[in-house]
């Protein structure tokens, strides 16, 4: 058998000579093939190119939701200027205008292009965190929206709430609803900026920044709101909307001081029933006198250290620098020389918050002094007391007193620029509530009404005195605290307090000698009193340079946060000064948290004439620097900072330092 080889394949020469037809068919198929490539790539890019297109149209949406969230934020802070101006329908047109921006903004991010970007994972974050951030924002409006219903309620000569002496209960109660649904928006708003990621490519620190801003915007808001709602809550029923209310009004004058503030030397009752207030008359020093003697019998506050064995003079009734101490104990008192009413609380202004409502409603008129502006008032009712030729003319002035609060507070509308003025004079202790009802006081308390000492654990500084010749020299008192502060590695600091104390009386011109007592003398006798830290070690105390040995006391009153405090008594003529220093370690002057350290500082003032001056030097730990920036007033040591200006308002400093 023959086996046959196969014969060789043909060469591409040999097909294109014998076959040409077929090459030319391969040639087009080759070419119709890249051709038809070419074309699915063409329609694939174009598909890509028009994908791109549209979400790019679609994010047109997303960036007409930043703009109009950007106009909107624009006409609220238009509007709130606007309100500080009083220009009410200025202010009502601007938060409309940002009402429609929020909504359209809304709109645009919650619509279907938004949809579609939230699909793409890239971009959902973005759109999220957008999403969320105009919803803070339209709750923030929904604030501002509440907040102008408020307004002219409260606000302006024309507000409605007060007529008169009678508060409008109506209104009154719509002012607490709206003011409860203002919480609500708050609290929302923050809650939708806390799921701000900031996480998103490109955007995401922008997204981050416009969270930081609103929270620096409503974190404080709503801490006010938090602590004042409910006391605008309390003040239906305060104001004799559930039953009559009746409260003792004192009025307070810094030329004589206890270590509350000014003495309590005039008096009337405020009672509230359905919203109306009406007053009883005016009662002063020598109306007491002659109801019940010189002096009251009453069961002091239990653990009162300041409250010496009874009986004791009402007027006496306030050296307890904690009001709700002081507030009790007078009116104890006061019910023991005016017998037969039932008091809910206390209400005192000294002189210098009477001034301060006079800058809002101008000047009145005393038949014994004329007109009286808030730039004369405290001189002429407290620093003129020499100018008189009898007591009697003097009690005629402080009968006059309380007609003039009344007139000021409850006439010319401006309700809300009262409230704040009598708010601002709170934290220089010049204006106090005290209630009986211990919820109502801790609502007061925590908005700093309540005139109580600080209740910080850490560094603490409170001098105060108290006058013992019945003068009315403390109008010159003069007072200079300086406290050096070694800081140690465990957060106690080793403390040296220095007072010096100046009578700046002019020198006494009647007939010699100075008789050492009452409105004539030009002798300021006083006692100082320096109130410690919490858990304080007392060391030592020097007055005039040497040393003495007080009595460290410890009050011991259930529902305060007592301090020890020693004192020391000073007797200086015109144009003298008297020192006292005393040494203490404080227990926990600053925080310490591993290598951080944080010094803390608050100061309670006294209502004086003329403000204290206060030096602070701190000195750091051997290894420790400032971590942070200083409290505005605050300098920069070699060795740690320091502190020197007046003191009229209660401070409170928070210094962060760093281990290394």
């Amino acid at each position: 058998m023959t086996i046959e080889e196969p014969a060789p394949a043909a060469s591409s020469d040999d097909d294109a000579d014998r076959h040409p037809g077929m090459v030319r068919v391969k040639v087009r198929v080759r070419r119709s093939r890249r051709r038809r490539r070419r074309l699915i790539a063409l329609l694939a890019g174009l598909v890509v190119v028009a994908g791109v297109v549209v979400l790019a149209l679609m994010a047109r949406s997303l960036l007409s939701a930043k703009h109009e969230a950007e106009a909107a934020q624009r006409d609220l802070t238009s509007a709130k200027d606007a309100l500080s101006h009083h220009q009410i329908a200025l202010a009502r047109d601007l938060v409309a205008r940002a009402r429609t921006h929020v909504d359209s903004a809304q709109s645009d991010s919650n619509g279907l292009s938004a949809d579609v970007w939230s699909k793409i994972p890239v971009a959902s974050g973005a759109v999220s965190d957008e999403r969320h951030l105009v919803d803070a924002l339209d709750e923030t409006t929904s604030v501002a929206e509440l907040g102008l219903k408020i307004y002219p309620i409260v606000s302006g000569h024309s507000a409605q709430l007060v007529h008169g002496q009678r508060i409008d209960l109506t209104l009154l109660q719509s002012v607490v609803d709206r003011t409860t649904a203002i919480g609500q928006h708050i609290d929302q708003a923050v809650s939708d900026l806390d799921q701000v990621t900031g996480n998103a490519p490109v955007v995401g620190d922008s997204a981050t920044r416009a969270k930081n801003t609103a929270l620096n915007y409503l974190a404080p808001l709503q801490a006010t709101y938090s602590a004042n709602e409910p006391i605008i809550r309390s003040l239906p029923t305060l104001v004799g909307a559930k039953g009559p209310r009746t409260y003792l009004l004192a009025m307070l004058n810094p030329a004589e001081l206890r270590y509350s503030g000014g003495a309590a030397l005039s008096f009337t009752t405020m009672r509230f029933a359905n919203g109306k207030a009406t007053f009883g008359t005016s009662v002063n020093v020598d109306d007491i006198l002659a109801r019940g003697g010189d002096q009251q019998s009453w069961t002091p506050v239990a653990g009162n250290t300041f409250h010496r064995k009874p009986p004791l003079r009402v007027t006496s009734s306030t050296f307890s620098p904690w009001w709700s101490v002081s507030g009790e104990e007078l009116l104890r008192g006061y019910h023991k020389a005016f017998p037969g009413t039932t008091y809910a609380g206390v209400i005192g202004i000294d002189l210098q918050g009477l001034a301060g409502l006079f800058q809002i409603t101008g000047p009145v008129d005393l038949p014994s002094f004329g007109q009286i502006t808030a730039a004369n008032l405290v001189q002429t009712l407290g620093g003129s007391y020499g100018n008189f030729d009898s007591v009697a003319e003097r009690h005629a002035l402080n009968e006059e007193l309380v007609p003039a609060f009344r007139q000021k507070f409850f006439e010319g509308g401006n309700m809300s620029d009262k409230v704040k003025s009598l708010a601002a004079s709170a934290k220089g202790r010049h204006f106090i509530t005290y209630f009986r009802n211990p919820h109502v006081q801790r609502r007061f308390a925590k908005v700093g009404l309540s005139g109580n000492l600080s209740t910080t654990k850490h560094d603490y500084i409170g001098v105060f005195s108290q006058n013992l010749n019945g003068s009315k020299v403390d109008y010159w008192q003069h007072r200079e605290v300086t406290s050096t502060v070694h800081l140690l590695p465990s957060g106690k600091g080793q403390v040296q307090l220095h007072v010096a104390v100046t009578n700046g009386a002019p020198p006494y011109t009647g007939p010699p000698p100075d008789p050492g007592i009452g409105y004539q003398t030009k002798i300021l006798s006083t006692r100082i009193g320096v109130f410690m830290p919490r858990h304080a070690t007392f060391e030592s105390a020097r007055l005039n340079g040497r040393t003495f040995h007080p009595t460290v006391h410890l009050p011991d009153v259930v529902g305060v946060r007592n301090r020890k405090y020693v004192e020391g008594t000073m007797l200086l003529d015109s144009g003298q000064t008297s020192t006292m220093d005393v040494s203490y370690k404080a227990a926990e002057a600053a925080q310490v948290s591993g290598s951080a350290m944080t010094y803390y500082l608050d100061v309670d003032p006294q209502d004086l004439v003329s403000p204290e001056t206060l030096h602070v030097t701190v000195i750091w730990p051997k290894g420790y620097h400032l971590a942070g920036t200083l409290p505005t007033g605050w300098k920069a040591t070699s060795r740690g900072a320091s502190y020197t200006s007046t003191v009229s308002q209660v401070q409170s400093w928070a210094i962060p330092l760093a281990k290394g």
